[in-house]
């Protein structure tokens, strides 16, 4: 059931045997597999790579996904499922073609939680089917589910009354475990698919094994470690936009409060900056030139051409857009940067 395993068995594109056996299990019209490589291709940069566990054609005309899912819900799952049946069908080339020729999908998940509930029912094909006309849509896109929870009843029937599905829901299950060796065997000795399948189970070497479960355990402690270190930058970033946020505003307020007065809070220095702009666009107004705006302000005649320009760059800009403008880019540059958008109202 490990994912690995599961395709080092079934997913040998030189060895298809085992995955043919399921197949023909699943459904004995499915007579000839070829598989393809796993990995979706990503055509832009908002697409939602994919790796399927199996993937490749049934009978050359039917493209298919083969998933194992050792843990989850129904609801999550059958999005997770839909998602993968889309893409297996809209990945197909169709220009210049008629739908008609887009090719059969099928997406078959094997799962090792409970999908069905309680009941008899273990495993089930889906399609598009009408709610109230019970008609079928389309049969070009499917789904089967194949639960192996609870398959434990299987042993109160005699093995050769097993049907092929269910021998090989016992083997997916409990191939390698001690306790089962014995129900195991008698199956094997009667489908040689079965048998194939936990014969190169058990050929991978124990050290393979160990080694992957060392790997998926480096691979979450590196996972979560990944997840401290984003959490912690983005508290830290939070707490310093707050910082910044509370002292822009206290800053504001006392810099109102104190006129022209130069002081070391950035807060005072915008509201500073932020009296020079109202004066100097009013006077602009006026008909004033820079040079004697500057001279009533007794300011710098740069500062009063920079802010004209910036009002003539950008004429539906706020006063204190504008001033924010000009810390940010002359005043405190690290600390400011792109705090203002010209293109928001306020």
């Amino acid at each position: 059931m490990d994912d690995w395993v599961f395709k080092a068995v079934l997913g040998n594109p030189e060895d298809t045997l085992c995955l043919s056996c399921l197949f023909q299990a699943i459904d004995p019209s499915f007579k000839k597999v070829c598989l393809f490589p796993g990995e979706e291709s990503v055509g832009h940069p908002l697409m939602k790579a994919i790796r399927y566990d199996i993937c490749g054609m049934i009978n050359d005309e039917i493209y298919f996904d083969l998933e194992i899912q050792q843990n989850g819900n129904p609801v999550d799952q059958g999005i997770r499922i839909v998602f993968y049946l889309s893409r297996l069908f809209s990945g197909q080339k169709t220009k210049g073609k008629d739908y008609r020729e887009l090719k059969p999908v099928r997406v078959m998940m094997i799962t090792n939680f409970s999908f069905f509930g309680e009941g008899d029912i273990s495993n089930d094909v889906f399609h598009l089917v009408g709610e109230k006309t019970g008609r079928t849509l389309t049969k070009h896109i499917q789904v089967n589910i194949i639960e192996l929870a609870g398959v434990e009843y299987l042993q109160r029937i005699p093995v050769k009354d097993l049907t092929p599905l269910d021998r090989w829901r016992v083997v997916l299950k409990f191939a390698g475990d001690p306790e089962k060796e014995v129900w195991i065997q008698q199956i094997i000795a009667m489908d040689e698919g079965c048998r194939r399948a936990v014969q190169k189970m058990m050929e991978i070497p124990m050290s393979m094994i160990e080694y992957m479960w060392e790997t998926k355990r480096l691979d979450r402690e590196l996972m979560r470690n990944t997840e401290i270190r984003e959490e912690r930058e983005r508290a830290v970033k939070e707490a310093r936009e707050l910082a910044l946020k509370q002292g822009l505003e206290r800053g504001i307020e006392q810099g109102r409060e104190e006129g022209m007065e130069q002081g070391r809070e950035q807060g005072k220095d915008l509201g500073s900056l932020l009296k020079i702009v109202t004066i100097t666009l009013k006077k602009a107004k006026k008909g004033m030139q820079a040079k004697e705006i500057a001279d009533i302000l007794e300011e710098e005649e740069a500062l009063i051409e920079t802010i004209l320009k910036l009002k003539q760059q950008f004429p539906d800009a706020a006063e204190m857009q504008i001033a924010v403008k000009i810390l940010g880019e002359f005043v405190y540059p690290a600390a400011l940067h792109n705090e203002v958008n010209f293109n928001e109202g306020n």
